[in-house]
């Protein structure tokens, strides 16, 4: 069996450099590296070469495109049981857009273990969140500008937050197994 290392996952249009960033501050808080794949490489190659080390995978592109080997890459995460987790950015109303449910949907009906979703950066509205019914993680600041600027208590519950959204991924994984 191979090592169960979380694939992150955008759901919908994510800019490579707000991804990118989000995924690094992320693994940075998860401990271990960060492996980056994209969606056009083979999902069979990377996944029967997967290194059993801590850390994330970041997974760039559309990963419910189908790859000409003939399956996405959603495909191959439910098929080789690699907990997922999907990356959303919210739009610049700061609603979430309907990529979010239709991905959890689609990670369902492909048996893709989801552990849960982030919102990437914008405004961290709970109650909205609660109410949508998704399996919602958290916030994943996208702007590490906030946490050199803020005055060292705001600095730290952000720290703080980080740390508890790292906590709530690393428990929901268990279920995932």
């Amino acid at each position: 069996m191979i090592a169960p290392i979380p694939f992150l996952v955008g759901a919908g249009s994510l800019p490579e450099s707000l991804m990118r960033q989000g995924c690094l501050r992320l693994a940075s808080a998860w401990g271990g590296g960060l492996i980056h794949y994209c969606c056009s490489e083979s999902p069979r190659q990377h996944l029967a070469a997967l290194p059993k080390q801590k850390g994330l995978v970041q997974l760039s592109g559309d990963a419910a495109m189908l790859h000409p080997e003939g399956m996405s890459w959603l495909e191959a995460l439910g098929a080789w049981r690699q907990p997922t987790v999907l990356i959303v950015a919210p739009l610049l109303s700061g609603d979430i857009p309907g990529v979010a449910p239709a991905y959890v949907s689609l990670c369902k009906s492909l048996a893709v273990p989801l552990v849960g979703i982030l919102q990437l950066g914008g405004a961290w509205d709970i109650s909205n969140r609660k109410a949508d019914g998704l399996p919602w993680c958290g916030l994943l600041p996208d702007d590490s500008g906030e946490l050199m600027s803020a005055p060292t208590g705001d600095c730290l519950e952000q720290e703080l937050s980080l740390q508890n959204v790292v906590a709530l991924l690393r428990r929901r994984m268990l279920l995932c197994q």
